[in-house]
């Protein structure tokens, strides 16, 4: 998972999708990310890569 903090505009969208609920917006997903992409998908200015 890689996260362009540069990009993030804080909106929310993956914080709200996660289902591990481990992403603070504008923060990096944390250790425990299993890599599902739903926080990619939904973010509007593409700054999460799975």
């Amino acid at each position: 998972m890689k996260h362009e903090r540069s990009r993030c505009m804080l909106c929310g969208a993956c914080e709200n999708v996660c289902p591990y609920d481990i992403i603070e917006a504008g923060a990096k997903p944390k250790d425990e990310c299993r890599g599902c992409g739903r926080c990619a998908a939904v973010c509007p200015v593409d700054a999460i890569g799975c």
